[in-house]
């Protein structure tokens, strides 16, 4: 089985993974395999697949049935490249040629080539094991992006390939079949895998989770961020979780904590080690503040400007902008960057009322014509990829830089707009936005953050929006 992190490019799974994966399923040759169906979606040159034959094989010398029958029958290894699966196909020959078994036993249906995502003529399984391969959403076809919003209800915001691969798998379950897959652990918190965790929660059980930030389960050095999920196609009460930051993981020896199983698409209760209950904790909305993301323009070089580049555009479109750089000191220290506004209160402006700015636009329109925003809006060609909120200046700000390994967090009394590399948070009242970030900088709140938090590569975890709603704080 591959991870594909470009499409061209293989990286093997471990057999301690793989075996790991067909025991949660319970495709072991202790089992009378002979009538138990198994589909791999996304073989690669046959790490998985040789584990499954060789298993199928040891249970029919032990239950003493026809083991060419039942592969031919049973098993099914979905490649999207040709030259692959026939190394795939070469490979399980010579290994049934040693049982004494001839290649020309092998039937051409156990191998299909094609894209597993175009496939509607499936029969369903009892097993689905893997790793579906990791594409990520800015490098997935055009115009297949448009084919997966249609037909996967779970391909939604900027999902990763391996989601509509979940969906799929999921949906070719039996009842009381199982899937276990290895993957990036991404989706467990993020915008983008919430419908694929409501899916779960509400047709399926999450049998197991297995969450191995920084294990090594490649045969190469990848940051893969990887998690095992093993979902049974039935109703379920509790959901068997083990985290673990360790490089090497004994598969044989995992401890594993019991969880209440989700019923929606938080997961947050899985990572946490308070009570998520507990009256006394609720979530920073909750306590009355607002969270957002700072403005997105799509072409920063033209829509963020100094006054040292002696640009003429009228003074009431330019909006005093703080990025991240200005938050490392003790106090903010701007940098004097311009927001170029093209917004006004009601929408976009017109820009016949200010003819600098006109001008300044026309003179970039080629390039800010360009961008997805553009494209989808031709006549709004100079907008901003997020509207510009007047009010939002003027508010006291917390502000949150992406990542949370900030000694200091700085309040903006109203004097700046934010960027699009910082969180805020507001309030009417800077005391309470103070407090807020007292607690912000605390141990307790540190810690969830690693808990429920995407971490980046030296598990330094991101102060993300889509974060920052399930941190639940003392009430004050």
């Amino acid at each position: 089985m591959t991870v594909r992190y470009r499409k061209n490019d293989e990286i093997f799974t471990r057999l301690e993974v793989v075996e790991y994966l067909l025991d949660e399923v319970g495709f072991v040759s202790e089992n009378n395999l002979s009538v138990v169906t198994l589909l791999e979606p996304a073989s690669g040159e046959g790490s998985f697949a040789l584990e499954i034959i060789t298993r199928l094989y040891q249970s029919s010398q032990q239950f003493e049935f026809d083991f060419i029958k039942a592969l031919n029958n049973n098993i099914r290894f979905i490649e999207l490249n040709q030259e692959t699966i026939s190394k795939l196909e070469k490979s399980i020959k010579k290994l049934i040629s040693k049982w004494g078994y001839s290649s020309q036993q092998l039937e051409d249906s156990i191998f299909i080539c094609s894209n597993y995502l175009t496939l509607d003529k499936l029969s369903k399984f009892n097993c689905i094991v893997g790793n579906p391969p990791y594409i990520r959403h800015e490098l997935i076809d055009t115009s297949l992006k448009s084919f997966y919003r249609e037909k996967f209800s779970t391909f939604r915001y900027r999902a990763d390939l391996y989601i509509p691969f979940y969906e799929h798998s999921l949906a070719l379950l039996t009842d009381g079949g199982k899937l276990s897959f290895v993957c990036s652990n991404r989706w467990l918190y993020n915008q983008y895998g919430e419908p694929l965790r409501k899916k779960i929660s509400k047709e399926y059980h999450l049998q197991k989770l297995l969450n191995l930030e920084k294990a090594q389960l490649f045969d190469s050095q990848v940051i893969a961020y990887p998690a095992i999920t093993t979902i049974v196609k039935r109703e379920g009460v509790d959901t068997l979780y083990h985290e673990s930051n360790d490089e090497k993981i004994d598969f044989k020896n995992i401890i594993f904590t019991k969880k209440e199983t989700p019923s929606s698409g938080a997961w947050q209760n899985l990572f946490v080690d308070y009570n998520l209950n507990d009256s006394s904790l609720k979530s920073i909305e909750e306590l009355g503040f607002k969270i957002g993301i700072g403005v997105a323009t799509g072409a920063d070089k033209i829509f963020i400007i100094k006054k040292s580049q002696n640009i003429e555009i009228e003074n009431s479109r330019l909006m005093p902008l703080l990025k991240s750089n200005s938050l490392k000191g003790e106090e903010i220290e701007w940098d004097g960057s311009y927001l170029v506004n093209p917004y006004e209160e009601n929408g976009l402006c017109n820009l016949e009322e200010y003819p600098k700015l006109k001008a300044y636009f026309k003179e970039h329109k080629e390039r800010l014509k360009q961008r997805h925003t553009a494209k989808k809006s031709p006549l709004s060609w100079y907008k901003t990829i997020d509207r510009v909120k007047f009010a939002l200046q003027a508010q006291p700000k917390l502000l949150l830089p992406d990542l949370a390994i900030s000694k200091k967090l700085h309040i903006d009394r109203g004097e700046f707009y934010p960027h699009h590399n910082l969180y805020y948070i507001t309030h009417n009242s800077i005391d309470k936005l103070e407090k807020l970030a007292s607690i912000l900088m605390s141990d307790f709140v540190k810690r969830q953050l690693q808990q429920i938090g995407i971490k980046m590569n030296g598990g330094v975890p991101r102060f993300q929006a889509q974060t920052l709603k399930k941190l639940r704080i003392p009430r004050f």
